[in-house]
């Protein structure tokens, strides 16, 4: 906050500067000979409170604080006087003076005194945000309960909007795993007369959040803009940031609406993205691909899953090397599984009603934040589709699919081959050469090479704790995993954690 001193003597300001050095590491600190002066600086920055003698010459300080009151009421004073005068303390009330203190004044009352106001202030300063981040949230929803006042200052004023999505729509990682605040990203937008104070920030939910900078001058727009782009390069994360300015007379939910729209058609999967509102929407040509996805369909056919799988990455591999945007990367895999279910369902001569499968697929991909994601999550996806193909008697090659299956939706815990082989009434041998053909490694090997690519994925994600880490992949000795993930990884959890961070 920043805290205006006001004080005619010389060696009492420079006594008061002495006691307030204890505030500099938290607040700005302004001293002022007299109140003319500090009048003039409050209109270049804001005081939040203001600490003046009450007997000055010129300007004294009950008319510095009433002339500050008439441009924003929230500023908060303490009187200095030398006089036990009743009428001074009156009128001091009327105008947000919080203490009247009688000079010399002794440091620990002084110290009390500030302390009280400087936390009165900040509760004042939350439960105004709170009321305007609320009225904010229903004017961008195109709710008719915001706050009309506040509603009639929005639609008149010029904004530089921003929208912010971290990883994807419904990613599991929320902006409180990163440490980055909402009061950080207001400070750094701070732009010639625009202070830290007529920025908004806020929350629309853990994933999405909104900017609001009040656009003081067109001339003004360019830095405004260039402000914002450095900040999204300064993001040490997955962010997807669409941003467009929002004219007079122009409701916020119309300008946020144009936002959701500009994510939704040019984000892209596992990379941060800027989209700037002229952006145009284009497609990359990936028809080549589709060779792959036929390949990797006859092997799934023929009960290859260990090239099945390999295809399913090369496949994302070529995705993310073209730098498509998720929308048309959902329109891809739709389409895949689409194609792959009808085939199966036509073979069967069935009732063809996929719309349902459909829409699931579209919503699943809203939660997925990397390549390495999808890769997994097409694979399970896939491989669902196989051993299902079968009736209740279970061929012995489609075993392997429902026992990959398994791993996926169990290796956080302890499991093992025996298990499964007895559940599935079939031979420990039989099993671990059926498991070897078909995926061209042991169980035991697919099991720690499936847990540590979780490790990565959580580690990558912010997680910082190993042993956490460690026990939610199905290790409970974290020193055990931790040598595991070198093994495999090449380096420590540490290392690779810092270097994709």
């Amino acid at each position: 906050m920043n805290i205006f001193l006001v004080e005619d003597e010389r060696w009492a300001l420079a006594e008061l500067k002495t006691l307030f050095q204890c505030y500099e590491q938290e607040h700005r600190i302004f001293a002022f000979e007299n109140g003319e002066d500090a009048l003039t600086a409050a209109a270049r920055t804001k005081p939040h409170l203001v600490l003046t003698d009450i007997n000055m010459p010129g300007m004294d300080g009950l008319e510095l604080i009433s002339e500050l009151n008439k441009t924003d009421p929230s500023i908060k004073g303490i009187i200095l006087s030398v006089h036990d005068e009743f009428e001074y303390a009156r009128q001091g009330v009327k105008m947000g003076v919080t203490d009247y203190l009688l000079k010399p004044v002794r440091k620990d009352v002084l110290y009390t005194s500030i302390d009280k106001a400087l936390n009165g202030i900040r509760s004042d300063h939350k439960q105004l945000e709170e009321r305007t981040n609320w009225s904010i949230t229903q004017m961008l929803f195109g709710s008719g309960t915001a706050d009309a006042d506040l509603a009639a200052s929005f639609y008149e004023r010029k904004y530089l909007m921003a929208l912010l999505l971290l990883g994807n729509w419904e990613a599991s990682r929320g902006w409180q795993d990163t440490g980055i605040s909402n009061l950080e990203l207001r400070s750094r937008l701070v732009y010639g007369s625009v202070q830290e104070q007529d920025i908004h920030c806020l929350d629309l939910d853990s994933r999405r959040k909104i900017i609001l900078v009040p656009v003081t001058a067109d001339s003004a727009k360019c830095g405004m803009e260039s402000n914002l782009i450095s900040l999204f390069q300064r993001m040490d994360e997955r962010v997807q940031m669409s941003y467009a300015f929002k004219n007079e007379h122009e409701k916020i939910n119309k300008r946020f609406s144009f936002l959701t729209r500009k994510l939704e058609d040019h984000m892209r999967l596992g990379m941060p993205t800027l989209i700037a509102p002229d952006a145009k929407t284009t497609d990359v040509d990936i028809g080549g691909i589709w060779d792959k996805v036929r390949i990797m369909e006859t092997h799934f056919g023929q009960g290859d899953l260990r090239r099945g799988t390999e295809m399913i990455q090369k496949i994302a591999q070529e995705l993310k090397r073209k730098e498509i945007t998720l929308r048309q990367i959902q329109a891809f895999v739709r389409d895949v599984l689409y194609s792959l279910q009808y085939k199966w369902l036509s073979s069967q001569q069935g009732r063809m009603d996929l719309g349902q499968a459909h829409d699931d697929h579209y919503t699943s991909l809203n939660g997925l934040a990397s390549y390495e994601e999808l890769t997994e999550w097409l694979c399970a996806k896939i491989m669902k589709l196989y051993p299902s193909r079968e009736n209740k008697d279970m061929k012995p090659k489609n075993l392997i699919p429902l026992l990959m299956q398994w791993i996926h939706s169990n290796y956080q815990h302890n499991i093992c081959l025996q298990q499964f082989a007895a559940d599935h009434h079939v031979s420990l041998g039989y099993l671990s050469k059926l498991f070897k053909s078909q995926t061209g490694g042991t169980f035991s090997d697919y099991l720690i090479h499936y847990r540590i690519g979780k490790a990565k994925i959580l580690l990558t994600e912010g997680m910082e704790r190993l042993s956490d880490v460690s026990s939610l992949v199905g290790y409970e000795d974290a020193k055990h995993f931790s040598h595991l993930f070198k093994k495999i990884v090449g380096e420590t959890p540490q290392a690779y954690a810092k270097r994709t961070k």
